[in-house]
């Protein structure tokens, strides 16, 4: 991978500007690269001055900085004057890969973050916006760029290119709500509002969403992991000098730095109410096969398997023959102490037969009852293999979590790259310890030792098991593994 370009202005105490986004790349293993746009006056009480810096000299040194190759995202903060914007804007125009806008128009403390005419700095800002992939505006942002209309997230749409992440830690509640929208699809990202502001947020966001786009994931998985990193890092914030601390842009996230996300209608009024959480596992999960009929599933409890899930695939029985075999399935559970049986998402049959539980994937969380879930005791478990699916499992409060596929697999179509250890064993760390987790997909026995050192919970296969030359044999091996049967 190339490097990233930040085009922003110079903090004298690295709260935010370039330096906030070099750490915040640096901390994702990217290379950055960096033109400064206005120097300015500031420490932990604020900003005093903003000095542009001269348009052709931006111009060169943007310029300069090509000729070590394109970027591979563009993230554009404070401009400093209507001159340097409109070299910028010249800039990014040519330019095929993701660009960030993050519209910088004044300090928290409420200087303003260029000189010159206001007017004419808002229409050469809006010049920029026209060839941004993506804006972050805060409100207060977004009601300048609006021109004190009634803020929506079309009307922002209409003056960029792509999509809008309208953030939202300058409302009010408890809550600090993010609004994602790329024209196809809107979701609401929410996390706890942190008692005290942190400066450099919208920097750090604004990064991370670069360094996410760069990498090839869409709009909502780039702005849940913004998310995460921002909230990780308000609360693990760095203090230098009596004012405001520094947002970490390097902060380590773990599973209280989450946010929600509920795929939406922009506009909604009300907050979703917190989720109540399932049922805990019954015990520790350890080896879970995943198999086609129950058949398999007497079989494995009957190796010594207290965890196995039964996955009928969609259309190969009919109704009758669907419901007897969840429901011998669940017998053979109930006949077994301890034995925890999941169906997958065969959820209505699940519950008309009493299941332990069941495991639905991330369109299935749309559809499901989860209400009637929650009500009949079942306990549920939830794919994810995103940062943004992560924040959907957490908004329902599952019982537990599958990260995958850590391997790949030709035994389903995936529309998702191999998670691999090193993610896998960041993700773990992450849903930890709110959540036990379940690593999935690839997964046989050379590769179970690397995937149990990543922190997982669980480790569930498939072929490992129904293709292998001795099922009871490679069964035997698996639990044998160490640490609580896996």
């Amino acid at each position: 991978m190339g490097y990233l370009l930040t085009i922003a202005g110079h903090d004298p105490v690295h709260g935010a500007g370039i330096t906030a986004d070099l750490a915040a790349w640096a901390a994702m293993g990217l290379d950055g690269a960096s033109v400064v746009t206005a120097l300015t006056v500031q420490n932990s009480s604020g900003l005093r001055r903003v000095e542009p810096v001269a348009a052709m000299l931006v111009r060169d040194a943007l310029q300069a900085v090509l000729l070590d190759g394109e970027p591979m995202a563009v993230k554009v903060g404070m401009t400093g004057s209507a001159a340097v914007l409109r070299e910028v804007t010249d800039f990014v125009a040519t330019r095929r890969c993701p660009v960030v806008v993050d519209p910088v128009l004044a300090a928290s403390n409420g200087q303003a973050a260029h000189g010159g005419d206001a007017a004419a700095f808002l229409a050469a800002l809006r010049g920029l916006l026209r060839h941004a992939d993506v804006v972050t505006p805060n409100l207060p942002e977004a009601l300048v760029l609006l021109d004190d209309a009634p803020v929506t997230l079309p009307a922002l749409r209409a003056l960029c290119r792509g999509a809008v992440v309208l953030k939202g830690g300058h409302g009010g509640g408890s809550r600090s709500v993010d609004w994602v929208a790329d024209g196809q699809r809107t979701a609401r990202l929410s996390s706890p509002r942190w008692p005290e502001p942190a400066h450099g947020t919208g920097c750090v966001f604004s990064a991370v969403l670069a360094g996410m786009l760069a990498r090839g994931w869409d709009v909502f998985d780039a702005a849940a992991e913004a998310k995460v990193c921002v909230t990780a890092g308000i609360a693990q914030a760095r203090r230098q000098g009596p004012g405001r601390p520094h947002t970490h842009a390097a902060a380590q996230a773990d599973a209280t730095h989450l946010p929600t996300l509920h795929w939406a209608v922009e506009g909604a009024a009300a907050e979703p109410p917190p989720a109540a959480a399932f049922a805990p596992m019954a015990g520790p999960m350890g080896f879970y096969p995943v198999v086609p009929d129950a058949a398999w599933v007497e079989r494995l409890l009957g190796w010594g398997v207290r965890t196995v899930q039964l996955r009928v695939k969609a259309g190969t029985l009919g109704d009758e023959a669907l419901r007897a075999e969840i429901e011998r399935a669940v017998a053979a559970g109930r006949a077994v102490p301890g034995a925890q049986v999941i169906v997958n998402d065969h959820w209505r049959l699940a519950i008309a037969a009493g299941a332990f539980g069941v495991h639905l994937g991330q369109e299935d969380l749309e559809t499901a009852d989860l209400g009637a879930l929650r009500h009949a005791g079942l306990r549920l478990g939830v794919s994810s293999h995103t940062p943004a699916e992560m924040a959907r499992a957490h908004a329902v409060a599952p019982s537990y979590v599958a990260i995958g596929p850590v391997y790949p697999t030709t035994l389903k179509a995936m529309r998702y790259e191999p998670v691999g250890l090193v993610q896998l064993a960041e993700w773990t760390r992450r849903y930890q310890p709110a959540y036990p987790v379940v690593a999935i997909g690839g997964i046989d026995l050379a590769r179970a030792p690397g995937v149990r050192a990543c922190g997982v919970d669980s480790v569930a296969v498939v072929s490992a098991v129904t293709q292998a030359a001795d099922p009871e044999g490679a069964v035997r091996a698996f639990l044998s593994g160490g640490r609580g049967g896996l």
